[in-house]
């Protein structure tokens, strides 16, 4: 995908991203995304110390300057004193969002759920729930403030054969403390038709691999991958995708793939993008997941074309594979006149942006 090329007005730009508390590697990726779209001799990358993530970004290119405590995070800020600073390191309160305003002019955030989002400059919202009170007006919510990191934008839908059989794709992110990848797997198995089931878990996958793969040896055309972005890989030839509730079903949206939700927690069954209205088939929590209820979701998708393509036009129709270079635009002419950015916003939602709540 080919950006603007705004740099000569930039200026001097800090990201800062950690994983999440269940290890989810999308955030890292998600400041990858963004720190690629601006020029690197004015940008810093400031990573919350984790061996993977720190890998995962200098394979790419950056080179991440590594902090341990938020004591150590406005130490090093103060040092680089940025002029801009993009936020991706979970949940802040007041008091730290105002330590740093004091000597950073604009403060841009990224599924901040804390009380310091309040007093951030503007804030994105993907990971959104329903709406119970106004928002203020700073808080960017919708599917168009999913970025889109760059291994998903080359995937592309593959020609099937009619000799094919259905491949049937699962991916939980993160940790998956429930271990719901092995009970998903589980009530697939007892279907009796012949499908390819390919079952990818992260590094950090925290249960023993090996029960997985001695359970995938029950059946022809079941693997289990043990690799970190394999989703990727697989999203191309996937007829059916099984995830979480977190940004896996954005990936998902981006190429349209009729996919199955399963959440992790109540906070997850609180997310409203991954629900019917866009396209999914959400069974609630993984953990009390019923074999029956897992078996006739995915026979709907199989059985009925139509179900298929419905939920294909849906997810399709939020058109977020063209987020990153709206959003890009809107950080840059942020960044360089935040008082302009209300007026910005409208003209590009009248472009693009009508999934953007505010």
């Amino acid at each position: 995908m080919n950006y603007q090329n705004n740099e000569e007005s930039m200026k001097k730009t800090v990201f800062v991203g950690a994983v999440t508390s269940c290890m989810n590697l999308y955030p890292i990726e998600r400041i990858a995304t963004l720190a690629a779209m601006f020029d690197k001799s004015n940008t810093n990358l400031l990573i919350k110390h984790d061996q993977q993530a720190i890998e995962y970004l200098i394979n790419r290119g950056f080179k991440p300057i590594s902090y341990q405590t938020e004591k150590e995070l406005v130490a090093e800020l103060k040092k680089l004193s940025p002029q801009l600073v993009i936020y991706d390191g979970g949940n802040t309160e007041v008091p730290f969002v105002e330590e740093l305003k004091a000597f950073i002019p604009t403060i841009i955030h990224f599924d901040d759920f804390g009380e310091g989002g309040t007093a951030a400059d503007c804030v994105f919202q993907t990971l959104y729930q329903e709406k119970r009170e106004k928002l203020l007006p700073h808080y960017l919510v919708g599917p168009s403030s999913y970025v889109v990191p760059k291994s998903l934008q080359a995937v592309q839908k593959k020609a099937k054969e009619p000799a094919d059989k259905p491949h049937i794709v699962v991916s939980i992110e993160g940790k998956d403390p429930d271990n719901t990848s092995y009970r998903v797997l589980r009530h697939l198995l007892q279907l009796q038709i012949p499908i390819r089931i390919s079952v990818v878990v992260q590094s950090n996958y925290s249960h023993a691999v090996d029960e997985l793969k001695l359970m995938a040896l029950s059946r022809k055309n079941i693997k289990v991958i043990h690799k970190d972005h394999a989703l990727y890989e697989l999203l191309g030839e996937a007829d059916i995708v099984i995830c979480g509730a977190k940004y896996t079903p954005y990936k998902v949206a981006t190429v349209g793939i009729p996919c199955i939700v399963v959440c992790y927690d109540e906070l997850e069954m609180q997310h409203i993008f991954p629900t019917e209205a866009n396209g999914f088939i959400n069974l609630g929590l993984g953990k009390k997941i019923k074999q029956s209820l897992l078996q006739n979701a995915v026979m709907e998708f199989l059985l009925h074309e139509g179900r298929r393509e419905h939920a294909i036009r849906k997810q399709l129709s939020h058109d977020v594979g063209r987020n990153n270079q709206y959003i890009q635009s809107f950080i840059k002419s942020f960044g360089n006149d935040p008082s302009n950015s209300p007026g910005f916003l409208s003209e590009e939602q009248a472009k693009k942006t009508s999934d953007m709540i505010q």
